[in-house]
């Protein structure tokens, strides 16, 4: 049996016999240097009763090759099955040599394709699916976490936007992940009271954005509360701002929301915080405004006491002593109930408190105002510029960059309606 190895001959033993010598006897300039390593493979040929080869080849006279028709004979077996022999050593040394070149120029153009394509695709980006996955996944969650991070303390110094963009860009990395997108959701929500934010169709947008990464942790992580606290708080906001018709279906929505936050989170402050939120609403809402809604709008809203209101901030302030929020809010119901002692004693923990975020910070605002209250002394509304900020005029630029395409929207949307309104105005001047 005749094996062909790596470009080698053999018998039962071995014998050599180099390709580049096959190729320059056959006339054809053959570079398999360049080329790919082949596997191993074996060329059968039937036995012959011819002796052992005794050596190997170094060379090979391609003049015997095209007589070996003639040269085989009955008398010359012995002669005629080495012919043969050589002549497949011929073939297959050729035929690796061809392989071996035309994998070289498919490598080649592979290479050549590749350096052609533009720069955004063919670097190689932690994120990207070339090389190992699970390499990758693990540096995307990394880097996902060390935004996150950078997040938190952006937010801690009131910088809303820096946050919102380390927040979003965590997100693209972990789309799934749980805390970037609430964390996103909150900052867009933030955004609704920030002072660059002048117009109700802005506020609008925020939180419509807001309500879309809430929506995303819902549906990936439908058993957590935390996308379902995101919902009720963007919507609430959302409500604020929109028809008597959608305020009424918004606050219903915003409403199931905190129940289901508060039935998924039994130990949350904020799931807490928002039911006694919505209790105190709702009780500032008469019996027979109730009624009208749910005749006009055909939404039962249900009732809501500032006893209970008190509860659950009393709750929330339990379960998270350092939120200055629960407190504040807290002594606000406590007022409107006729304690002030309980108030009073309520703001000063709120007033020890750190501001965590753009929301404490606002509602440090009110439990300065609700104590000057309290203690009957002239009060005076400090500026509602966080520290920091930007000039006015920056700051809206740069929220109307966050809001990107949706700002344009609003653009075209908002000189529609100036169109519309001055036909309205001219139509009216023509009637009269």
């Amino acid at each position: 049996m005749l094996e062909v190895g790596h470009f080698g001959l053999e018998e039962r033993r071995p014998a050599s016999l180099l390709v580049a010598s096959i190729s320059e006897r056959a006339n054809r300039s053959i570079d398999i240097s360049r080329g790919l390593q082949l596997p191993a493979f074996r060329l059968s040929l039937p036995a012959l009763p011819s002796p052992r080869l005794s050596g190997g080849f170094s060379t090979l006279n391609p003049s015997s090759v095209a007589h070996i028709g003639r040269r085989i004979s009955p008398s010359n077996l012995h002669k005629a099955g080495e012919e043969v022999q050589k002549l497949a050593a011929l073939v297959g040394g050729v035929l690796v040599a061809g392989i071996s070149k035309a994998a070289h120029h498919l490598t080649h153009a592979h290479d050549k394709q590749r350096n052609s394509l533009p720069f955004h695709q063919s670097f190689g980006f932690p994120w990207s699916h070339r090389g190992n996955i699970t390499e990758s996944n693990r540096e995307c969650k990394e880097l996902a976490r060390n935004l996150i991070q950078r997040g938190h303390e952006y937010e801690r110094a009131l910088d809303i936007r820096a946050a919102l963009q380390c927040f979003e860009e965590a997100a693209k990395l972990a789309p799934n992940d749980i805390e970037s997108l609430c964390m996103a959701a909150k900052q867009w929500s933030d955004l609704t009271f920030y002072h660059d934010v002048r117009s109700d169709q802005e506020r609008q947008l925020v939180n419509l954005k807001a309500v879309e990464y809430a929506e995303r942790a819902t549906v990936a992580h439908p058993t957590r509360f935390e996308g379902y606290l995101g919902l009720c708080i963007s919507k609430g906001r959302l409500a604020l701002f929109c028809d008597n018709r959608n305020k009424v279906h918004l606050a219903k929505e915003a409403q199931d929301n905190a129940r289901k936050a508060l039935e998924l989170g039994p130990e949350s402050d904020l799931a807490h915080h928002l039911m006694g939120r919505w209790h105190h609403e709702m009780a500032k809402i008469n019996g027979l405004v109730r009624t009208l809604i749910r005749i006009m709008y055909g939404t039962a809203l249900q009732t809501g006491t500032r006893e209970d209101a008190l509860d659950m901030y009393r709750k929330a302030a339990e379960l998270a002593p350092q939120r200055l929020v629960h407190h504040t809010e807290l002594a606000r119901v406590a007022l409107e109930l006729g304690r002030p002692e309980e108030a009073r004693a309520a703001l000063g923990i709120a007033l020890k408190c750190e501001v965590e975020d753009i929301n404490a910070w606002h509602t440090r605002i009110d439990a300065e105002m609700l104590m000057a209250q309290i203690e009957r002394r002239p009060w005076r509304q400090p500026s509602l510029i966080p520290p920091g900020s930007k000039t006015l005029k920056t700051a809206s630029l740069s929220t109307s960059a966050l809001l990107g395409a949706e700002e344009a929207t609003l653009q075209e949307h908002l000189r529609s309606q100036c169109a519309d309104e001055s036909s309205s105005a001219v139509e009216n001047t023509r009637k009269k």
